[in-house]
Order: C-alpha cells, then sequence, then structure tokens
C-alpha cells in the first residue's frame, strides 16, 4: 500500500513582488492540520511534508494562490503538480475519502491559534487621538 505521508517540493515565481515567497509560506503553512514538516530550501523552493487524508497537493497550491503566492508556472511544475493532483486524488477516492478542506479552512485553525492583540505601534494616547 502507498504511503499516507506525502513529500513535496513547491516551486514560486522568480518574478514576483516579494522574492522570499518560500519563506512567508512557511510562516502560513506552519499551523496548517495536515501539514506534518516544512523545509526551507531556497527562494524560490519549499519542501512539504503532509498527510494526504488530510490534505492535497492541489488544495495546499491553491489556498498560497488565493493569498497572493505566485507559483511557478513553467510547464514542468504544471505538469508535476497535475500528476501529483491525479494521483492524491486517486488514492483518496481508494480509501474512500471524498471529503476535503475547503481552501479557506485551511488557515482558519492556525489564525486561531494565534495570538491576537494590538499590534499598533503607537503610544495609547495617539491610538485614541481620534
Amino acid at each position: 500500500m502507498e504511503s499516507l505521508t506525502k513529500r513535496r517540493d513547491i516551486l514560486f515565481s522568480r518574478f514576483g513582488k516579494n522574492q522570499n515567497q518560500a519563506k512567508s509560506a512557511i510562516f502560513l503553512l506552519a499551523d496548517v492540520e495536515g501539514v506534518l514538516d516544512l523545509k526551507y530550501l531556497s527562494e524560490t523552493q519549499l519542501f512539504i511534508t503532509y498527510d494526504i487524508r488530510l490534505l492535497t497537493m492541489e488544495i495546499i497550491l491553491e489556498a498560497l494562490e488565493s493569498v497572493g503566492f505566485q507559483l511557478d508556472q513553467s510547464l514542468l511544475s504544471k505538469v508535476k503538480n497535475a500528476l501529483y493532483a491525479y494521483t492524491e486524488n486517486t488514492l483518496r477516492e481508494n480509501l474512500g475519502i471524498s471529503t476535503s478542506k475547503m481552501i479557506r479552512d485551511i488557515f482558519v485553525q492556525g489564525y486561531q491559534r494565534r495570538l491576537h492583540g494590538c499590534r499598533d505601534q503607537r503610544p495609547v494616547h495617539w491610538r485614541h487621538y481620534l
């Protein structure tokens, strides 16, 4: 039986506004349920290990694009991602897993775990000035 833990690389565009997208993506994906390990390889490459029962590469890539990350659009990346999507969806169907996370639900749990508070750097009297 094929492993339920997948190790894949994510390639980001070299021409995006944020030249260090991989590091930014690590901070975003670190709290996502189903992500087991993240490794920073370069400014444009990230290595991710995730549980196929909770996430697929297709969902991860769509979520990253939906929040503004620019992924590599080369032919090789497109073919590789299409192959990942096909094999992972087939494996999930064979295991009887039909539901998957909505794209917006991926980051909700991580957002709820973070400490929130006032991030305004101004002194209190300046915050209430208006």
